[in-house]
């Protein structure tokens, strides 16, 4: 769903914008990092206990050398994935979302600006991509925790109001 102007179906009404504070989230980086440690269980209850595909060798030598190694391969990557959080989890700053268009401005000063696409909504969760034509898209996932209650509410009405 594009949020551009009347394209989409949003008109130009009484909605002046959205503005507000954007923090780190830590229930929503909690949660990406919890899928990241069922993922790293799995694997690993594969490597160990899992039918064993590769016959290289004798027998002994694929499951006494070749499953540790699969092991530390497969945790080398989890933790690679656990230290590289996605952008739109994490990034703080202000946000501002008017006429199809938005601005995230980090704490340190960067500015990402661009059209903006509506993603996803539900009740707790708004995903909002800013395509900054030299940066590229970045997508931000909006929750009530992370833009305080009284900023939740504020969104949840200038999306209603863009739309109306």
């Amino acid at each position: 769903m594009q949020q551009s102007g009347s394209a989409a179906g949003f008109s130009r009404g009484p909605s002046q914008g959205f503005r507000e504070s954007l923090g780190v989230d830590r229930p929503l980086l909690l949660a990406w990092m919890g899928l990241w440690m069922a993922a790293w269980v799995a694997a690993s209850w594969l490597v160990w206990d899992g039918p064993w595909p590769l016959e290289i060798g004798p027998p002994s030598w694929s499951s006494g050398v070749g499953r540790p190694i699969a092991w530390a391969v497969v945790s080398l990557w989890t933790l690679h994935g656990l230290r590289r959080p996605p952008p739109g989890f994490v990034l703080a700053g202000r946000l501002a979302w008017s006429g199809g268009r938005g601005e995230l401005v980090s704490p340190d000063g960067v500015v990402r600006r661009g059209a903006t696409r509506l993603r996803w909504q539900s009740p707790l969760l708004v995903g909002v991509t800013i395509d900054d034509p030299t940066a590229g898209p970045l997508t931000l996932w909006l929750t009530p925790w992370r833009l305080g209650e009284r900023g939740w509410w504020r969104l949840q009405r200038f999306l209603t109001l863009a739309r109306t």
